[in-house]
């Protein structure tokens, strides 16, 4: 377990004891997509060196929140993924994404990597509108793509471009798409000035619009 403790007989405590320790939750951020690689997940976390992230690994280990396996051949490699209880912190992640647009001003030299969004893009999914729909949503930030199957009322993010998406939603930057996630009417603004495009299937554009608060 982590080697300091609040010593408090309280649930948020008890959650800061594990996951409150730097880098912790963005570790947990950089599975929320699936497995990855130890390489993988040092290369996702800019800053991070080797001996802090294997710290960090072996005390979510040890909590039951992320466990280790190895691919079948011909992969055969050593993959971390969340457990069941390492899955019930997406929502806590996609709280702290809403709260955390509110934040977040122009992007200026901190780092960025597409996959960052997938809490944001959590937070910004409305999944009452979703129950009859099935379609998937490609999101592009500069050159760099993720894209979300929606089916069941469920967004499911996947880093890369999609095979043939519905709808595609390109962001002139990720301060274009963190505005909009905290202030909807600002898309109309982003459009009308090109910070954001949108394009696609015109009944999928249309639903995209409903299900992620972006303004006509």
């Amino acid at each position: 377990m982590a080697s300091r403790t609040y010593g408090h007989y309280c649930a948020v405590a008890k959650t800061l004891d594990v996951v409150g320790e730097r880098w912790s939750l963005l570790v947990v951020r950089e599975l929320l997509n699936g497995p990855r690689r130890y390489v993988d997940l040092l290369g996702g976390l800019a800053g991070i060196s080797t001996d802090m992230l294997a710290t960090r690994l072996k005390v979510l280990e040890e909590a039951g929140i992320v466990s280790r396996r190895t691919l079948p051949a011909p992969a055969a490699s050593k993959v971390y993924e969340l457990t069941p209880l390492g899955r019930d912190l997406q929502p806590a992640m996609t709280e702290l994404a809403r709260f955390g647009m509110r934040l977040l001003g122009e992007q200026a030299d901190d780092a960025f990597q597409i996959h960052w969004i997938t809490p944001s893009l959590q937070a910004m999914f409305r999944p009452e509108r979703a129950q009859a729909l099935s379609l998937t949503v490609e999101f592009r930030v500069g050159a760099d793509a993720i894209h979300g199957r929606i089916a069941d009322g469920v967004l499911h993010t996947c880093p890369g471009y999609a095979d043939d998406p519905d709808a595609v939603l390109t962001f002139a930057d990720a301060a274009a798409l963190a505005e909009i996630g905290r202030d909807p009417a600002a898309s109309l603004t982003a459009v009308s000035t090109g910070r954001l495009h949108v394009r696609g299937k015109p009944d999928a554009v249309q639903a995209t619009r409903e299900l992620f608060g972006l303004n006509r």
